[in-house]
């Protein structure tokens, strides 16, 4: 006696063909997550090398001297409270905390960046 509905050979079928796109979900969804936390780890581990730190140090402090003429010392300070530069410019590789520094300006408008990290600081800072 078929009436034209649904019978146990057809709801197992169904549930069956549900029950792979579920698990496939359930594969995507966990590769996904695991590329999320694995990028937030490598960029836990991302800094800046000392010598990348002082450009950027230098390229602030140009930008600052551009808009402040008088300055001849230039405080790692001043540049991130006005915003000329990031705490994330100034942290080393696989450090947590920023180098603190300054920037000499002679007369011939050289910049000389000296900076001092945990494990390093400049010859002549």
């Amino acid at each position: 006696m078929n009436n034209r509905g649904w019978g146990l050979s057809e709801m197992i079928i169904l549930c069956c063909i549900l029950g792979s796109f579920l698990i496939l979900v359930v594969v995507l969804v966990n590769q996904l997550y695991s590329g999320i936390e694995q990028l937030e780890a490598e960029n836990e581990r991302y800094g800046y090398s000392y010598q990348e730190i002082e450009n950027n140090l230098e390229n602030a402090a140009k930008s600052y001297y551009r808009k402040n003429n008088s300055a001849v010392l230039i405080m790692s300070d001043d540049l991130l409270l006005e915003d000329y530069i990031t705490s994330i410019k100034l942290t080393p590789v696989n450090s947590s905390e920023p180098c603190i520094g300054y920037v000499t300006v002679s007369e011939d408008k050289t910049f000389d960046a000296y900076i001092s990290c945990e494990n390093y600081e400049t010859v002549g800072y």
